[in-house]
């Protein structure tokens, strides 16, 4: 990739600050925390395919797969959800 396709950037990282604000703990009750459901929604309306591998018990296992644009919807509406539950 040429330098010249990369978008110059403010002095901290957008990378980092995702990391940041998504390994902060969570400073609001317990009952704000965003659901696997709702994680799953998203990942869907981003336009990943979500599978059902199997339940074990009470433990159900699912599978995320995407193309690289959807993984990047994906991430942009979740960096969304956390700076908008951050601000509140």
């Amino acid at each position: 990739m040429s330098s010249a396709a990369v978008a110059p950037m403010s002095s901290e990282n957008v990378c980092e600050r995702v990391c940041n604000v998504a390994c902060e703990r969570p400073t609001k009750p317990e009952a704000t925390v965003l659901s696997d459901d709702t994680i799953l929604a998203i990942a869907r309306r981003a336009g990943m395919l979500v599978m059902l591998d199997g339940r074990i018990g009470r433990e159900t296992y699912q599978s995320v797969t995407g193309s690289v644009s959807s993984l990047h919807r994906f991430v942009a509406d979740m960096y969304n959800l956390i700076l908008d539950g951050a601000s509140r």
